[in-house]
């Protein structure tokens, strides 16, 4: 039979483990998700381009934002966005290394 020392290093060390794997499945639903919302955006994006005639004959509204010189700036916006959910990613994988 185990003394009670035995038995709560035993219990700590299965509650680290987890809490390591809560963190794991947490990161990894965090990533579903984004990769998910990337996929909706250019979704939308491809589907306004479509509209892109329709809203270009209404004068001052959001549709400025559909023209062909604007494409470049959006490219940089995704480019910047999934920059940062590699970051991010990348910050909390070495934070629980240390």
């Amino acid at each position: 039979m185990r003394d009670q020392e035995e038995r709560l290093l035993k219990m700590h060390k299965r509650a680290a483990e987890l809490k390591k794997a809560r963190e794991k499945a947490g990161i990894r639903i965090a990533g579903f998700v984004s990769a998910g919302l990337a996929v909706c955006l250019v979704i939308m994006m491809q589907q306004t381009e479509s509209l892109h005639h329709e809203l270009m004959s209404s004068q001052n509204t959001g549709s400025s934002l559909l023209s062909s010189s604007v494409g470049g700036y959006i490219l940089v916006a995704l480019a910047a966005f999934f920059a940062g959910v590699i970051i991010t990613v990348l910050i909390i994988r070495n934070r629980k290394r240390e």
